[in-house]
């Protein structure tokens, strides 16, 4: 599959699982956004396996981190994301 930007994307997992496997922060709950849509706003060489999704969604609802100079933009892992085909 291929990703670029402006591909619009549903997250699908956070880190290959479901549901976090441990008792975590709330604010680091990212799994609260899965089913989530966004768009690929960016990718950088030294990350090959992860692109940065600027999300639908204000992060801050969720009460999660996001320390990206975009605010509600993460970067995530290609394997987490299936394409928005609506």
């Amino acid at each position: 599959m291929t990703f670029s930007k402006g591909t619009s994307v549903i997250l699908n997992s956070f880190l290959g699982t479901s549901e976090p496997e441990v008792d975590l922060n709330c604010n680091e709950n990212y799994w609260l956004l899965i089913g989530k849509k966004g768009k690929i706003i960016d990718y950088h060489a030294s990350y090959q396996d992860r692109v940065l999704v600027l999300f639908n969604n204000n992060l801050d609802d969720y009460g999660l981190e996001n320390h990206n100079p975009i605010k509600n933009s993460l970067w995530i892992k290609k394997a987490d994301l299936i394409l928005d085909i609506e």
